[in-house]
């Protein structure tokens, strides 16, 4: 930039001699010297002229790796936490209600559908008989419950993943490409996730069985007596 500075300087100056001084000047000057200062101010133009160009490009290219593409706004609808986080909660939804009231009402119309004794008759039994058969109610319908709902949502699962599928197409960049995968492998770690609260939930409700289990021989026990006793004869 300073060389061509020099010359449109050096062209004014000679520009602006009367015709009597450019002759008289005329001979100290150095022709070849200004035909090379101009191939060299076109040269740098031309060199100007490929870093913008290159600058353009760069920009180009920043944009296809910068920004948002909206990619985690996919699947953004559906329902993921669907399932007791806790034994409280779960303990919520054994007595009807807790955060998930959906799931506590499934819980509750299983529970009436699977009764076989009228609640009359569940009444006239002791208290320890009563309490064992209502706990092996809530288990059995908690485990229908959950298997219900983990089956639709799986469904409905399988439906909007479809969402990222069609996604593929959509990716005419870097950005978008990599704003794709990476919402794959969210997906796929919130559906592992899932995975292993199922599991957990089935080993918990396991637990519960046998510990419904041992509560019923404990009472079996209570009610028979010592067995030193039992074969006492009567006085």
């Amino acid at each position: 930039m300073r060389k061509i500075a020099s010359v449109s300087v050096l062209v004014i100056a000679l520009c602006s001699l009367p015709l009597t001084s450019a002759r008289a000047q005329w001979a100290v000057v150095d022709v070849q010297a200004i035909a090379r200062l101009l191939q060299q101010i076109q040269t740098m133009q031309q060199q100007l002229l490929t870093a913008e160009s290159q600058l353009q490009q760069s920009r180009q290219a920043l944009s296809t790796m910068t920004g948002s593409r909206g990619m985690q706004m996919l699947l953004s609808g559906v329902e993921r936490n669907y399932l007791p986080e806790s034994t409280a909660q779960l303990l919520g939804v054994l007595q009807g209600g807790g955060a998930y009231p959906g799931l506590a009402r499934d819980v509750s119309a299983s529970m009436s559908a699977n009764a076989v004794l009228s609640p009359t008759q569940l009444a006239g039994l002791p208290p320890t008989a009563q309490s064992q058969i209502i706990a092996a109610r809530q288990t059995a319908a908690l485990r229908q419950s959950v298997a219900q709902e983990a089956l639709s949502n799986s469904s409905n699962r399988f439906a909007t993943l479809q969402t990222l599928i069609a996604a593929i197409g959509t990716a005419t960049d870097q950005k978008s490409i990599l704003e794709l995968e990476a919402r794959v492998s969210a997906e796929l770690a919130m559906l592992q996730n899932e995975q292993t609260k199922l599991q957990i939930l089935a080993q918990t409700m396991q637990a519960q069985d046998a510990a419904n289990a041992l509560r019923g021989r404990e009472s079996a026990l209570a009610g028979q007596g010592q067995f030193a006793t039992r074969f006492e004869p009567a006085p």
